[in-house]
């Protein structure tokens, strides 16, 4: 469904939208149970990427309701901050807080943050975890800052270019943005774009508006949302 105010979104992005957010949450959860149920009845087993904010919340909750074989599902993060798990600002404790309970608490998840010291040093043991996860991902689930940023993926982070590249052919990318603290650890482009479904869970008008200048500047460098925007993507939103 389209309504008038995504005029501006290319052919190649959805857009549905909710009266509120738990509305919106129920909608995605269901949505995105019935391509995990399709996978497992395919081939086995499912995977799925999740991202952190207070946006999925309410989605987590829903997810730890499904009725789905929990344990055919591979789940990780998008992207993580490089801080102990039990730090309140750890999206490892975000999943395992409001997710990873009830009927999904036998999910196998595979968190990004390990004993490392820094993103960049743990990011090769990080890699090793995450292949054992048979890509492409059946399910990405992204959330978008006010300055276009998505995962980890900052504009103003000089890893960007890197992060961006579809030629990089690493899963995951260590950055550190200038804007928001810690180091962190996030997908690439490459691996995100190439998933068979990608989500964007946006609540509040002013998102729309974030989209809505990203497409005005085209330029990923600056809003790096743009290129996920125009490789296609289903936008879940509610005001």
């Amino acid at each position: 469904m389209r309504s008038s105010k995504t005029h501006y979104l290319p052919d190649s992005v959805g857009f549905y939208s909710a009266n509120n957010s738990e509305s919106l949450a129920s909608d995605l959860c269901q949505s995105i149970g019935e391509i995990l149920t399709e996978a497992i009845r395919k081939r086995g087993h499912a995977s799925m990427a999740v991202s952190g904010g207070s946006t999925p919340v309410p989605l987590f909750k829903e997810f730890s309701l499904l009725s789905i074989d929990w344990t055919k599902i591979d789940l990780t993060l998008v992207d993580d901050r490089w801080v102990d798990a039990k730090n309140s600002d750890s999206n490892e404790l975000l999943v395992r807080t409001h997710l990873i309970k009830n009927k999904a608490a036998k999910v196998n998840f595979i968190p990004l943050k390990n004993d490392s010291k820094t993103a960049k040093e743990g990011q090769k043991i990080s890699e090793e975890m995450l292949r054992k996860i048979t890509l492409p991902f059946d399910v990405v689930v992204l959330g978008m800052g006010s300055d276009g940023h998505t995962a980890s993926l900052f504009p103003c982070s000089d890893e960007l270019p890197d992060a961006m590249d579809l030629n990089n052919l690493n899963y995951l990318i260590s950055t550190s943005p200038k804007t928001a603290p810690y180091q962190r650890l996030s997908l690439t482009a490459r691996v995100i774009i190439d998933a068979k479904n990608v989500f964007l869970h946006l609540n509040g008008s002013s998102k729309l508006h974030t989209l809505e200048s990203a497409m005005e500047y085209k330029d990923s460098s600056r809003m790096p949302i743009y290129t996920f925007l125009e490789n296609g993507l289903n936008i879940y939103w509610s005001p």
